[in-house]
């Protein structure tokens, strides 16, 4: 059986065992009758096949420790490096261990020897494992990840919140027309905040609430544009577009049919989504409600007038007065705001004067002026239902004539 070399003391012990293992292969070559074998290791002498089989275990015995003594100076040397105290405090106590443990196989018998695994001493300076780094590919595919996110989000706002501009002039009005989106979408929400409202006009002046008018003083009167106005077939066809929340149907509705008994409107209603913005659309008038907050005007209308023609109309309601306001009120305005749509003046602007039975007529009681009059129907007629035709005559004379049409 080969055997390995670990220390100087090693090759002593060798040395000693195959020098009797040499004496005691001569003395059984001589003494062939007798089993009993002379062996001299000092002062010491097998004689029996018992003692041949313990001198080769003491010496496996002593081979295995000179290497379990390297074995914890290695260890010790790992764990507390140049401390020489703690090293040699490591040492020993691992070799007391291993002491320990070899009795305890010497009582096991032979050949059943453990080496026992001792931990070492815990040290205050004990060196931590390393940290292990992230892995380069995971940084990486972080990275990619979050390019890709960054990359997605300016492919989208370039396509569709700049309108895919080519060159800096475009962008800078896609841009703009994105701010204003924004803007727009703020104020929806802001308009559409109906917590900070009036608990109604009870203790208001209603008259007052006509001095922010912008149509206070200014009585002329517009039309639509000439592509809206049939003369002979009932003169002004317009949409109304519905773009109330659930509380203004029955005013509006209300409105509307009042207005449709004039021979010189065709109108028709189309309800549309909640805009708070009242944004204008061309050849439409849009009704809508909003919280506009302390204006001094319950409503309003604003028309957009190009060469002197209306294109669009807007129609608002200030839910700040009109939320919790009565029902007299909210229809009035209604009919106001609606009648201005079809560019009629006011018929009279001294709110505390006599009622004059129309909704166009300024009034601290609206009660008596919920309708529109017959002043109303009559400016329609003469503003939707007349066609003015002109002729020269020879003489150079220009002669206009106003025919009156009727609603076939």
């Amino acid at each position: 059986m080969p055997f390995l070399r670990s220390s100087s003391s090693d090759n002593n012990d060798f040395a000693d065992y195959f020098g009797n293992q040499q004496q005691f292969h001569t003395n059984t070559n001589t003494t062939t009758n007798n089993n009993k074998y002379a062996m001299n290791n000092n002062d010491t002498t097998a004689t029996t096949d018992d003692d041949y089989d313990n001198i080769i275990l003491n010496s496996r015995k002593s081979r295995s420790n000179d290497m379990d003594e390297i074995e914890q100076s290695r260890q010790a040397i790992l764990i507390y490096g140049d401390d020489e105290d703690q090293h040699q405090k490591g040492v020993v106590t691992k070799a007391a261990a291993t002491q320990k443990s070899n009795k305890s196989n010497k009582k096991g018998g032979a050949g059943k020897r453990r080496r026992a695994a001792i931990a070492p001493p815990p040290h205050p300076h004990q060196r931590q494992p390393p940290m292990v780094p992230e892995s380069n590919s995971r940084r990486a595919l972080l990275a990619i990840s979050t390019l890709a996110i960054i990359g997605g989000a300016a492919y989208l706002t370039w396509k569709y919140g700049l309108d895919a501009p080519t060159n800096w002039a475009e962008t800078q009005e896609g841009a703009g027309n994105l701010w204003q989106a924004a803007g727009n979408k703020w104020n929806e929400w802001d308009l559409g905040n109906f917590s900070d409202v009036l608990d109604g006009l009870d203790n208001l002046d209603f008259g007052n609430l006509f001095d922010g008018d912008p149509k206070l003083g200014d009585n002329t009167t517009y039309l639509w544009e000439e592509e809206f106005i049939q003369p002979s077939n009932g003169g002004l066809h317009l949409t109304l577009r519905n773009a109330l929340d659930d509380n203004w149907q029955t005013e509006f509705e209300q409105a509307v049919s009042d207005w449709q008994e004039s021979d010189a409107l065709v109108l028709e209603t189309e309800r549309v989504d909640v805009d708070h913005t009242c944004t204008p659309v061309d050849g439409y008038m849009v009704v809508c409600n909003a919280n506009f907050g302390a204006t001094g005007w319950v409503g309003i209308n604003e028309n957009s007038i190009v060469r002197d023609v209306i294109v669009s109309s807007v129609a608002k309601m200030n839910e700040y007065y009109l939320m919790n306001a009565d029902y007299d009120h909210r229809r009035f305005t209604m009919c106001h705001e609606i009648g201005h749509g079809f560019g009629l003046p006011h018929t009279d602007e001294n709110p505390y004067n006599a009622n004059l039975g129309n909704c166009l007529d300024y009034t601290d009681d609206p009660s008596s002026n919920l309708l529109p009059g017959d002043v109303n129907m009559d400016k329609l007629r003469g503003m939707y239902l007349t066609r003015r035709l002109r002729t020269v005559e020879e003489d150079g004379t220009v002669v206009e004539r106003t025919e009156l049409m009727v609603r076939r």
